[in-house]
Parts: C-alpha cells; sequence; structure tokens
C-alpha cells in the first residue's frame, strides 16, 4: 500500500494472553485494504505470531500485569518501569510525527488505562491535542470490557476523556448477545453521550480446513496457556478419556505462553487417542475437525468455535470477570454449554458426552472488523 494511502495506527497491549493480538491484527487487516496500517504492540512477542500481509509492526519494550495486583511491570527487568514508559511514548510519538496517521485505534483505552502502564500515551494524546486538524482517535472494546472500579478510574473521567479527545467508541459485539443495557452504570456513565457503534463479533479470516474429511473427536484448547490452563486441560483429557467414542481422537493445545514445566505435565497425559499440541498455527483448521470444543471463557476461542458452528463447552476462570459474564450470557440464549471450575472429573465426562449432539441457538455476527472500517470511512467521510 503506498504512503499516499490513509494511514492507520492500532495500539493494544497484551499481557496475560493472546486475545488482544488476536483482535487489533484481525482489524488491521480490514483496514489494510484501503489504509496503510501500522501496529503497536505493548506485550510480549508471540511465538509464531506474522503481522497480517501489508502491515507493518512494531514492537514497543514489552510490559505485563503482575498477577498479585494486576499493576503494570517490565518484561525486561534491565530497565524500570518508567524507563520502559519513556521508551514506548517516545516511540510512538516519533511515529506519529513521521507518519501523520489520520486514524488512530486505541484498543481498551482509555477504559483500564493501566493497562497500557501509567504514562505509555500520555505524550501521544498531548501532540494529538495540540493538532488543529486531529486524527479520528477511536477506542475498540472487546464484548465485555473487564471494569474493576476498585483500580481503574471512575467512569466520569472516561467519559470526560473520550468527549474530549475520541470520534467513537466502537464495541465489538453482537447486540443480540451483548447488548449495551447489559453492562451495568459503569458502562452508562462512561458512555454517556458518546458516539457508540455495535460492530458485531471480530474474528480473525477463517482459515478453512485443507481437507475434506468429515470431523471427528473433540478440541481441548486453554487459549495462550497458563498454569492454570495447564490444570484445566489435564482434568479435560482425563475426563474425555473416561466419555463417549464420539469424543476421540483428543486434541489438546497447550498454548504458546504455557511454561515448559507446565507444558510437560500437559503432554505427560497423551495416550494412542490423545495428541497433545504446544500450539498450533491454523486454529481453524483444528476446530473444523473437531466435532465439538472445550474451551476456557475467553473471547476468540468463543467467537471463532461459535462462527465455525462448533457445539462448545466453556470453561469460564472466575479470577477474570468478564469470563463468567460472557459465557452466562451466551448459555442463557442457548449458544453453549457452561462448566464450573469446581467440577469433578465425572461431571466434566456427562457434560463432554452430551456435546457431540449440542446445537446452538442462533448465528452470530462476526463482521465486526470489516464494520468498523465501514464506520471509520464514514468518519472520515465527515471531516
Amino acid at each position: 500500500m503506498p504512503r499516499t494511502a490513509t494511514e492507520t495506527f492500532i495500539i493494544f497491549q497484551h499481557a496475560w494472553g493472546t486475545g488482544h493480538l488476536t483482535r487489533a491484527s484481525a482489524i488491521a487487516d480490514a483496514f489494510s485494504s484501503d489504509s496503510h496500517v501500522t501496529m503497536f504492540a505493548g506485550g510480549r512477542p508471540i511465538k509464531g505470531y506474522s503481522a497480517p500481509s501489508g502491515v507493518d509492526f512494531v514492537q514497543l519494550p514489552a510490559i505485563g500485569r503482575s498477577i498479585a495486583n494486576e499493576l503494570p511491570v517490565p518484561a525486561d527487568s534491565e530497565y524500570s518501569l518508567a524507563e520502559i514508559e519513556r521508551q514506548r511514548s517516545d516511540m510512538l510519538v516519533a511515529h506519529y510525527r513521521r507518519l501523520k496517521p489520520r486514524v488512530i485505534i486505541t484498543e481498551y483505552f482509555p477504559f483500564a488505562p493501566r493497562r497500557f502502564g501509567q504514562t505509555t500515551l500520555d505524550a501521544l494524546l498531548t501532540a494529538i491535542e495540540k493538532e488543529q486538524h486531529r486524527p479520528i482517535l477511536v477506542c475498540s472494546l472487546r464484548a465485555n470490557p473487564i471494569v474493576r472500579p476498585d483500580i481503574d478510574v471512575d467512569p466520569a473521567s472516561i467519559n470526560a476523556q473520550l468527549r474530549k479527545l475520541f470520534s467513537c467508541v466502537l464495541h465489538h459485539a453482537d447486540p443480540q448477545f451483548f447488548p449495551l443495557t447489559a453492562f451495568g452504570s459503569y458502562m452508562q456513565m462512561a458512555l454517556s453521550g458518546v458516539s457508540f457503534w455495535q460492530t458485531g463479533f471480530v474474528r480473525r479470516p477463517v482459515a478453512k480446513a485443507a481437507h475434506d474429511r468429515p470431523p471427528t473427536g473433540i478440541l481441548l484448547t486453554v487459549g495462550a496457556g497458563s498454569r492454570t490452563g495447564a490444570k484445566f486441560l489435564k482434568r479435560w483429557i482425563r475426563a474425555a478419556k473416561a466419555g463417549s467414542p464420539d469424543l476421540s481422537p483428543i486434541h489438546a493445545v497447550c498454548g504458546p505462553l504455557m511454561n515448559p514445566d507446565d507444558r510437560k505435565s500437559v503432554h505427560a497425559e497423551a495416550a494412542p487417542n490423545v495428541t497433545v499440541h504446544d500450539w498450533v498455527s491454523n486454529m481453524d483448521e483444528l476446530i473444523l475437525s473437531s466435532r465439538a470444543v472445550v474451551c476456557l471463557g475467553g473471547y476468540n476461542t468463543l467467537i471463532e468455535s461459535l462462527s465455525l458452528n462448533k457445539p462448545v463447552l466453556a470453561f469460564p476462570v472466575k479470577a477474570f470477570g468478564d469470563q463468567v459474564f460472557q459465557v452466562s450470557a451466551l448459555r442463557a440464549q442457548g449458544m453453549l454449554l457452561m462448566g464450573e471450575e469446581s467440577q469433578s472429573e465425572q461431571e466434566i465426562t456427562a457434560l463432554m458426552n452430551q456435546l457431540p449432539n449440542f446445537r446452538a441457538q442462533h448465528p452470530i455476527d462476526c463482521n465486526g472488523a470489516e464494520r468498523s472500517v465501514e464506520i471509520v470511512s464514514q468518519l472520515l467521510g465527515a471531516q
């Protein structure tokens, strides 16, 4: 794409998983059809990841989040958080001044600003505010933004910043499942008087399976992978082994962020009818080749599996409030089966045995990335 095309920045932060990276990549891919896109990633590099074709990818000095208190922490202990943030800020402002983007998409910001650190975006927002002709600034939200009023900013502050600098908020959800009214007073206050659009869900472009064999068995996956994910996978594998023959063969995916010791413990559960993958480059192919999917409650795997018409059994992790909200809402509308962290292996086996014959009650709208392009194009045309 020549540099005369509209320049679009997408700035995002991933910490414990790859969901933000995957959604940002899908949105970047959609915008790249008529824009030059630069992605700025604030989390640790992910093994096997490559940016969409024609999209520039800038790895910012990485930060993660402390599990204990969710405060930002440097990925490289050689630097202090203040030094890392200064480096990140300088890189963003330098790219902004050099490329002069007409569109800037911040994923999740100004909601939960600490996910980006304390000051990463401050200098960039100050530079934008001083411009006579400001770029279009867009806040991009997943279906259920995690909002913890005890640690995040108050909704009045979010609302003031959205009104002052942002052109709109894009909420990547199908409103038949997640209408704005379902999110309570905090979100209502934060979005009062703000241009707000529900786009439909965002998923990566579908990568079709390379074979035409009928689907068989069950897929067990825990997203990017974690110690919690490893514990779930081992219980799921044992439960599936004890289940119906329809559950075989069993494929289990650890994910790119699972540590070696946990991955080794999952591999110990392998058997003639159980294949354990460290990670797979084409998850769609594995989903399509399976009869059903067992997963946690995160956005991406749920949406991708449902979009491919697969029966889903989801186990939301209570530590992540968005997962319980998300899975409960989908179960209430007949879209999936829901498990509990405390269930025994026998109870999990019983749920798995129901999966092959389960059918979701409604289709889902997964055109969120394309619809985001349409909305931003309308905003550009109105300038």
